[in-house]
């Protein structure tokens, strides 16, 4: 047995519960499977109420804690060179007898996946490195990880016998159809506890044959079927770079590594753990890992997928979404009531109290140097505002102005999904703070310098913020200029029915009282993101509210989860926008 030196995680550990029962590796079916229940006294199954040891759970923690960096994996290129050397080696096939009784590589062994597999064990050699494959490489990654833990010196070979040596040039001449018998003079020594826990582990396999968890994994069909299932817990192991571009909707991150276990006591275990990672193989390990530590953990089939495993993998078949979009999504969905703006009214007496807070103007800078609010730092509108954004603070909220309140509103919006605290000042300097009784006092000209506060933000969130910005400057002077649409090109789009959507995010009751021809109506809250699902990623959308402000809003979150929206110049328009917006100015209204 290896010596293991994670003591103080190996404590976390103890006292877990592991699951006993079993089931064979074969292509999952297409229609629904039953899903066995946990409780929260039961997080994962027992057999007869078997308890976890420190040993075992020690052995499951170093796996990865203390993995090599080929991840103990090789490729079939790299097995085959080491055949062609003559190098000494014991390979193994899990695949069911009539994949291997149909060829296999030269003097591989057969044991197949199933119940029965940890007793086979017995008959493999405990001084040879085990090359094992199985047809794509994800139930391998299971019996090496579970080999491993045993005390085997064990490496899964990438993408198994479907997507890695069938595909590899001249692999036919290293194959054979002969069948070479299980047996071996030096057996390893199991240590019983360990052998004990590992052989419940296949046992079980058992028991999920047929179910949504069959051989500890699960569909991409039944992954996104259970997306909003509470029971279950989403968990990518991806890098976070790749994490972060896509994933599977509402996962977390633990990105595969040696420190990842020290995460691991943040995971749940009163749910279903279903872990993606690139292919199936990393998730394959993480899954018999955490399987031992208690956690019911299953891997979706072909993980995320990848050019090299063919048609399988969730994003084969399935929407993946990006951080930005999700974060974004989020500024909407936990809405406040207060739709991120305050009035100049409630920001007066923030002001006399010296409050801890910025006031960012994003006016241009001549207007803002013929008055401001007081303390106001200046970052203009427009394509240079991407620089601003790492200035700007995180531990204070922000205040916006801008000249209506609309691109406030998209300044916000963006600001938020990059998690700040941002809230526009409502109708923006002309309509709103200027037309408040009073506001001279508040008012200056001196200029305020914007210092750099040293924003943390993510990588992939900056990128994207950024990117928000600069666009401005591709829709300069264009009919979508600063991301909006005046209310008589509005009326052109509706009258032309050339593809365009129109999104009313007003109120339902006052939607139907009168709206712009052909618009639909998602109305303004905490659900509307629900409903961008059915809206198309490749047309415009002109989206319109009561005075431009809450659209604003919207178009910057819409924008940061891909959706290529501008506003209506003052919405629909109200007492205050007069005679700005599209119904101030009397275009057609259907009802």
């Amino acid at each position: 047995m290896k010596k293991f030196k994670f003591l103080p995680l190996i404590l976390i550990f103890a006292m877990l519960f592991i699951a006993g029962c079993g089931a064979q590796e074969a292509p999952a079916p297409e229609e629904a499977k039953p899903i066995i229940e946990k409780t929260e006294t039961d997080p994962a199954p027992a057999d007869g109420g078997q308890t976890e040891t420190d040993k075992v759970a020690g052995v499951a923690i170093a796996h990865l804690a203390e993995k090599p960096s080929d991840n103990y994996m090789i490729s079939a290129a790299s097995l085959i060179e080491k055949m062609t050397a003559g190098e000494s080696m014991t390979i193994l096939d899990i695949r069911q007898a009539d994949a291997y009784e149909a060829g296999h590589l030269k003097g591989a062994m057969n044991l197949s996946w199933g119940p029965d597999f940890a007793r086979g064990l017995k008959d493999l050699p405990a001084d040879q490195t085990i090359y094992a494959y199985c047809y794509s490489g994800q139930t391998c990654a299971q019996a090496i990880a579970t080999m491993n833990m045993l005390g085997f010196d064990a490496k899964s070979i990438s993408l198994g016998w479907n997507f890695g040596i069938s595909q590899t040039e001249g692999y036919e001449a290293f194959t054979e159809t002969e069948t070479n018998p299980l047996g071996t003079e030096n057996p390893l020594d199991f240590d019983p506890e360990v052998f004990a826990a590992i052989d419940a582990y296949y046992q079980e396999l058992a028991e999920v044959a047929g179910t949504t968890f069959a051989n500890h994994k699960i569909s991409e069909a039944d992954a996104n079927a259970n997306l909003d299932n509470p029971d279950f817990y989403f968990l990518s192991i991806r890098q976070e770079a790749d994490y972060n571009e896509a994933h599977i909707p509402g996962a977390k991150n633990i990105p595969w590594g040696n420190d990842m276990v020290n995460a691991f006591d943040t995971l749940p275990k009163d749910k279903n753990i279903v872990v993606n990672c690139y292919t199936g193989q990393t998730a394959g390990q993480t899954v018999a890992v955490l399987r031992l530590l208690g956690y019911n953990a299953v891997s979706v089939n072909g993980g995320i997928g990848t050019p090299a495993n063919g048609d399988i993998g969730y994003g084969k078949s399935f929407d993946t979404v990006s951080t930005i979009e999700e974060d974004a999504a989020a500024v909407l969905n936990n809405k406040p009531e207060h739709n991120y703006m305050i009035g100049a009214e409630a920001l007066f007496p923030m002001i006399d109290t010296q409050e801890d807070m910025l006031i960012l103007d994003i006016r241009q800078n001549d207007v803002y140097t013929a008055g401001h609010l007081t303390g106001a730092v200046n970052a203009p509108w427009g394509p240079g505002f991407a620089e601003a954004i790492e200035k700007l603070p995180m531990d204070k909220p922000i205040y916006v102005n801008c000249y209506s309140g609309q691109t406030a509103g998209q300044a916000v919006g963006v600001l938020n999904a990059l998690g700040f605290e941002a809230y526009s000042i409502r109708y923006g300097w002309n309509l709103g703070i200027s037309q408040t009784e009073g506001y001279e006092a508040y008012t200056e000209e001196t200029v305020n310098e914007l210092k750099d506060h040293g924003a943390e933000i993510n990588e992939h969130k900056l990128t994207a913020g950024k990117a928000y910005f600069e666009g401005l400057a591709a829709v300069a002077g264009t009919t979508f200029a600063n991301y909006k649409i005046s209310e008589e090109d509005t009326y052109k789009a509706a009258m032309a029915d050339d593809g365009t959507i129109f999104l009313d995010i007003r109120q339902n009751d006052v939607y139907t009282e009168g709206h712009i021809p052909g618009a639909i109506n998602v109305p303004w809250g905490t659900e509307m993101v629900a409903g961008f699902k059915d809206l198309p990623k490749d047309a415009k959308i002109v989206v319109n509210c009561y005075s431009g402000q809450t659209a604003g809003q919207t178009v910057g979150i819409m924008r940061l989860m891909g959706f290529d929206a501008v506003s209506v110049n003052a919405g629909m328009g109200t007492p205050v926008t007069a005679p700005a917006g599209y119904a101030n100015q009397g275009f057609e209204l259907v009802q």
